[in-house]
Order: structure tokens, then sequence, then C-alpha cells
């Protein structure tokens, strides 16, 4: 182990290096079109110095329309995870490509170069969530039939309240299988004080489709003014874990919140520069650091993925459940390690709450539930929607105990909403 730890020790001082002054160089290559410019702070950590580039990397992104889900796991053993940041410390260490990671503040982010193209806060909820014969969930587009879309629409163009009720309800018993027609009739009902048919309506719109977050946070607000706390809630619970961003359930967690303690997230800065070093920025802490070094070698190391998650090393890069816990081990296991080698030094064990905070959450819990709310849920939310169910109890668990801060017992998924 003291051989691990010195390995790990050196890539992480490497890691500690501080940028050169900038001269606002842009990356070499074209990026998609979704791709932002970069902030002149953004391009300060771009500007090439003098490291050595055996092999340039290519500026590289996530394929969006793939998505690999993972099953939860608790890390028993620390010495896992040290294993783990090993793995990368040695990646690092026998790559052709060349990285650095340098400090920064967590401004610097550049989640969408990360993540793909900014994802819509609210779900569409005129698509519904099927599963094919493999279980896998899609979204397609729900079927409206014309006679339905033209009431619909008459309900959008009047001015008159009773008027478009009516028209919602006519539009909702010519397709009563799409869920933007009972959210629309709901919100028209609640609207017009009637609550009792609003809450018929909203839970018409999770009979439709149970994975949309619109109907379960609309739902979990019309409970909460009630004063049915408990059954606000479980709905809003569902809510956020099926769409972590959605605005009116995050709006509403803020008010009934309880005592939880949310994780927070690594903040990180990772691109190629026009010379093609890999350079990543984090904040100054051992799990950070790790944490960007190990998502920066997922998406320039095929040959890790194809190891490390059995595909073909001309798979294009994709996120993957997977692969934002096995970042995240990475960290604890540097956070471990930096605290044996001060021990074995003499010295004061640096302190680092956010990862010990993940290792505390990844040895009672597992890292499912915060990678799926606090991690993708900020950037691909849609993810959400069509995860397997033992995803969705994993992040709905993280969400109870975590954002609104109450032990929601032996089954985190009761789904008083939908009674």
């Amino acid at each position: 182990m003291r051989v691990a730890l010195a390995g790990i020790s050196l890539l992480l001082a490497a890691c500690g290096a501080q940028q050169a002054p900038a001269k606002m160089v842009a990356p070499s290559g074209a990026g998609p079109d979704w791709l932002p410019p970069y902030s002149a702070k953004q391009l300060a950590l771009l500007e090439p110095t003098d490291e050595r580039v055996t092999e340039p990397a290519t500026r590289t992104y996530p394929e969006v329309s793939r998505f690999r889900y993972a099953r939860d796991r608790l890390l028993q053993d620390p010495r896992d995870a040290m294993r783990i940041t090993k793995i990368v410390a040695d990646v690092v260490s026998q790559s052709s490509h060349t990285y650095t990671v340098a400090a920064a503040s967590a401004d610097v982010e550049n989640a969408v170069a990360q993540y793909g193209p900014a994802a819509d806060p609210d779900p569409d909820p005129w698509s519904i969530a099927v599963s094919d014969r493999s279980g896998r969930k899609h979204l397609v587009p729900a079927s409206v039939s014309a006679d339905a879309k033209r009431a619909y629409d008459e309900s959008q163009r009047t001015k008159d309240g009773a008027v478009a009720i009516a028209k919602l309800r006519e539009a909702t018993l010519a397709s009563p299988e799409v869920p933007a027609l009972h959210l629309a009739l709901g919100a028209a009902l609640q609207a017009a004080g009637d609550k009792e048919h609003a809450e018929a309506s909203y839970r018409e719109v999770i009979r439709v489709d149970t994975t949309l977050a619109s109907g379960h946070a609309a739902l979990a607000a019309l409970l909460y003014d009630r004063g049915d706390m408990p059954g606000a809630r479980v709905s809003l619970a569902h809510a956020l874990a099926y769409h972590p961003s959605q605005p009116q359930a995050l709006a509403l967690a803020k008010k009934i919140a309880g005592r939880g303690q949310r994780v927070d997230a690594f903040a990180i800065f990772l691109e190629v520069d026009g010379l093609g070093v890999v350079r990543v920025a984090a904040a100054p802490t051992p799990g950070a650091r790790m944490y960007g070094g190990c998502r920066a070698v997922m998406r320039y190391e095929p040959e890790l993925r194809s190891a490390l998650f059995a595909e073909p090393t001309s798979e294009p890069y994709f996120l993957s459940v997977a692969e934002e816990m096995f970042c995240h081990e990475s960290a604890i296991g540097a956070y471990l390690a930096e605290r044996a080698i001060a021990r074995e030094e003499g010295r004061s064990e640096p302190e680092d709450q956010q990862t010990a905070a993940l290792m505390n959450l990844a040895h009672s819990e597992g890292l499912l539930g915060f990678v799926m709310f606090e991690v993708l849920g900020r950037h691909r939310p849609e993810h959400a929607r069509k995860a397997p169910t033992f995803v969705h109890r994993a992040t709905m668990g993280y969400v109870q105990r975590h954002v609104l801060g109450y032990d929601p017992g032996p089954d985190p998924t009761l789904n008083l909403a939908s009674r």
C-alpha cells in the first residue's frame, strides 16, 4: 500500500500546479455548435505552457444520444476507493497524453462541454415514457387527435376561464392519454378555485405517465396548500427524482425542506488546449483534483473505459452513471491517501469536508442517488425520467433524506401521490 500511496502522492502533487499568466488562446479544433464561447477566465486555463506533448489529445465531447445507468453499491472498505485512485494514477503516469490539473474556483466550470447542451428545466408534457421489450424506457410523442389539438388551441386563445376549462375537458376526452392536456386542465381548474377537480386532473397526469415531474410537482403544491405534508413530500420527492431541475418542484422544496444536508458536487473545468494538453481545473483539494483527473482520463483514454465497462475502444465517448460513481470513488480514495500520507510523515491531516461527506454517503447509502440528482440531474435531467425503477428509488431516497430532510422509512417510493 505504501507504493500505491507514493504514486497517488506524486500525481496529486503534479495536479496542484498553477497555470501561467494567460494570453487568451482558444482551444484548437472546432467544437459542436451547442458549445458556448469560453470566458476570459476559462481561456486563461487553456494557455499553453511548457509541458512536453508526445501525443496531442483531440477535443472530445459526449455523444448525447447515448447514456448508461448503473446499479448502486456501498463503499464498505475504504481501501477499495484507494485502489480506484491508484488505477487513475497509473493511467495518467503511463499515458501518451499530457494531463494537468490547476487550482481554480467553481466559476470556471464548463458544464456544457462536459455534459452536452443545456437541458430544458421542465420536462416535455407532450411526450410519454414507454418501455421497449428489454424494459428500457424511451420518450415518444404522445398521440394527440385533431379534435383534441383544436380544442386545446381554442382553450389557449380564450380569456374566459370557464370556456378554457370546457375546451380542455373536451381535449382530454378526445385524447385521454396525453399528459399535457390533463396538466393544462388541472392548472385551469386550480386557477378557478376548483382544487378538488384540479387534484383529480393532476392524478390523471400521473396515471398517464408517472415519470412526468410536472404532474407530481403540481400535485405536491396543491397538497401542501391543503396541509397534507406527508402527501406533499412524497409527491415532491417523485417530482425531483424524475426531473431534478423542475422549477416548481425546486421552489416548493425550499419551502418545506427539513434538516437534510445536501452533498455538494465537484465543479471542474475540462478541455484540451491548442497544443493538445488535457487541462483540468478544480478546487485545490485532494478530492476535487482527483475527480477532475479521473473525468479527464475517462474521456481521453478509451482503453480504460473498455477495461472498466466492457465496451469497444472504438465506441464514442458518452455519459454514464458508472463513470461518475467511479470518479467520485477515486476522489474519496485520494482524500484517504492524502490523510494517510500526512500521518506517515507526521503532518496534520488535510481537511476536505466535501469529499468527507461523499465518503460518508458512499459508505452508508451509496452514490447512485447523489450522482443522479446532484450531478447528472443538473445537466441531463431527461435521463432521470427514463431511468429504471432501481435508479428512481435511489434518487428518491437521496432527495427525501438530503434535499427535503426527512426519513422515508423502508420504502422511499411509497406513492401517496397516486392514491
